[in-house]
């Protein structure tokens, strides 16, 4: 757009005023440095922002004068807001921090959302006393370190046997280390484990190796066989020969890691080039990771922009977010543009990861050669990914035509919600709703009901009524948030066969519901009932069709069946402590507050009672004795 051009535009441009309490508020925000929260309506946090002055970012955002950053934000995003909330913090490194932390939990609809194009695989390092390696797709071990994520799956497994192989460290969740009287296992055998399990190795030793695979994890070769070197002349000096030859083969392996490498810069340290292709809502991010001077991974991602925020605005936000759970951190990071908060950026890192890393814009040399082919990439990475949406040849999208086609639905179903009911004659009827988007299933968004109009076990009453339930959400919103329990679903998924079709597709019948498609699948036949095949249709096991349906209604009775447990276990604990001398339902309350189930309380001796709040030693002893008579 011509710059007169963008004059005109801005001139019709309505700025929305403020209501006189969204107004009022305005005027009490602090003239400090903080994270500022926009919540809609509703109370949902719908933007996250940090500011070096909260007042006069905020008052910027209902500003006519700021019409160039009105621009850049989606029709009605002003207007959607309708509270503000404010942390203020004692510099822009704590607000930068605290901006991350927050957009991670809340995910607002706005900031940009961060997917990566495939789940990678790290290699974790656990912090227990015998540390393990092991290769995860997923980030959830407690207090773990990870390094990557990798693209080439055949050569990091291979990276990790060799590894294992040189510092034999163990990867297995067995018995605690130290302890086993037991025989070590295969691995310790074929070379692969020390057997700590057995005490076959100090815990000194073994922390060195795990510190010798850190540094090589971290590109420290060189560290590493310095320290190997010295090691083995000091086993030669003691004439220690045949440790002195382990530790030669242990140099060697290491060397034999990396041989077949091409050098294209002669350094040790590790960078990260990023570059950004951005459209109006969705932007492509490509990061290459050189070390010790070799190209070691390529990672792309796909960011939705829905703030449309500038690209400079998305790579900070992409480093704060992408680096904050990573611990192979690079020595410096290159960036195409001028990043707004690079030295607030620097300094987190040096807080946070303990690390000295610098943002630079490579502009002569072997680098800026290196930044252009890395925007060229991200570029093309993001016409790869639109022309894979538009025209189905994702691997996903596909699977879901097909499906689509197949069962002869109104919709491509990319949003599917399976229900199922678990019962156990009349007591603790619930119902489960489980959550597929684009093939992917999404635990987050899973849902319990506890079955309130339904006596007797009559399923598709309380299907219909769990149904009735989940559209009353529909009716009365109207929205279509994505990633929401507002959002519609292409396709309801029914555990059960053709009375529980027939009784769900009338429910929608009746809420004037026709464009959700609805199937059920029957359990021991695996018959599919829908629309197109009203007497049912039966797919071979193998099919993909059927693979998909299975998955998500397995996932459903697990969900409902899971949380039917619960409620039985807390009735028969409140049911037991009903009967225990002293304890009221304040003190029941604080118990319950501790324990998941009955057997919790079983397994407590009176020394652990003791330790649950509001419980005193009678307390404790009327509670002990109960179940140990």
């Amino acid at each position: 757009m011509h710059k007169s051009d963008r004059k005109d535009h801005f001139e019709n441009i309505d700025v929305p005023s403020p209501s006189d309490m969204l107004a009022a508020s305005l005027e009490i925000l602090p003239r400090e440095t903080g994270v500022y929260i926009f919540r809609d309506e509703r109370g949902k946090i719908i933007y996250i922002g940090k500011a070096r002055n909260i007042y006069n970012r905020v008052k910027s955002y209902f500003s006519k004068r700021s019409r160039d950053f009105l621009y850049m934000k989606p029709s009605g995003f002003v207007r959607q807001i309708k509270t503000i909330d404010y942390i203020v913090t004692s510099n822009e490194v704590e607000a930068l921090i605290l901006e991350g932390t927050l957009i991670k939990k809340n995910r607002p609809r706005y900031n940009i959302d961060l997917k990566d194009d495939k789940s990678y695989p790290f290699i974790a390092i656990t912090n227990e006393r015998y540390p393990r390696v092991f290769l995860t797709r997923n980030k959830n071990t407690k207090e773990a370190k990870y390094f990557g994520p990798y693209t080439d799956v055949k050569a990091v497994k291979n990276t990790i046997e060799y590894l294992r192989s040189i510092f034999k460290i163990r990867d297995c969740r067995g018995v605690k280390p130290g302890k086993s009287t037991k025989p070590p296992c295969l691995n310790y055998h074929i070379k692969l484990c020390s057997a700590p399990c057995t005490g076959n190795i100090s815990q000194s030793d073994y922390r060195k190796n795990i510190e010798h695979i850190r540094d090589f994890l971290k590109g420290r070769d060189r560290t590493i066989i310095d320290e190997l070197k010295k090691n083995m002349a000091s086993c030669c000096a003691d004439t220690r020969f045949e440790e002195a030859a382990e530790i030669r083969e242990k140099i060697k392996s290491i060397k034999i890691l990396h041989e077949n490498q091409r050098i294209i810069f002669d350094s040790m340290d590790t960078w990260d080039f990023i570059a950004i292709k951005r459209e109006i809502e969705t932007a492509s991010i490509s990061l290459f990771t050189y070390r010790a001077g070799a190209l070691a991974l390529v990672n792309n991602f796909i960011i939705e922009n829905r703030g449309r925020l500038e690209g400079c605005q998305i790579l900070s936000g992409f480093i704060n977010q992408y680096y904050e759970d990573i611990n192979s951190i690079p020595s410096k990071i290159y960036v195409p543009v001028s990043l707004e908060d690079s030295e607030i950026i620097e300094e987190w890192f040096s807080i946070e990861k303990g690390r000295k890393v610098r943002i630079k814009i490579p502009k002569t040399g072997g680098k800026k050669k290196i930044m252009e082919m890395v925007i060229r990439n991200a570029a093309l990475y993001l016409k790869k990914k639109k022309f894979e949406k538009s025209t189905g040849h994702s691997q996903g999208y596909s699977g879901l035509l097909r499906l689509s086609n197949i069962l002869g639905l109104e919709n491509i179903p990319r949003k599917i919600e399976c229900y199922d009911i678990s019962n156990l004659g009349e007591s603790f009827p619930v119902g489960s709703m489980t959550v597929a988007t684009d093939s992917k299933i999404k635990p987050e968004l899973y849902r319990h009901f506890k079955i309130r109009t339904v006596t007797g076990q009559d399923d598709c009453a309380m299907l219909r009524e769990v149904i009735n339930r989940r559209l009353k959400y529909l009716d009365k919103h109207g929205m279509n948030m994505e990633d929401s329990f507002y959002m519609r679903p292409d396709l309801i998924i029914i555990d059960g066969g053709k009375p529980q079709y027939g009784t769900i597709k009338k429910a929608l019948e009746q809420k004037g519901v026709s464009d959700i498609d609805i199937i059920s699948i029957a359990k021991k036949e695996e018959m599919i009932f829908c629309q197109k095949f009203q007497d049912g249709i039966k797919f071979d096991l193998d099919s993909d069709i059927l693979r998909i349906i299975i998955k998500l209604r397995d996932e459903a009775h697990r969900f409902a069946i899971g949380y039917h447990r619960k409620l039985r276990g807390k009735y028969m604990t409140n049911s037991v402590l009903d009967q225990i001398k002293g304890i009221g339902e304040r003190k029941k309350a604080y118990i319950l507050e501790s324990i998941d189930s009955i057997e919790e309380v079983k397994d407590k001796n009176i020394e652990d009672l003791i330790n649950i709040k509001g419980i005193n030693y009678n307390d404790a002893v009327n509670i002990y004795n109960s179940f140990h008579r």
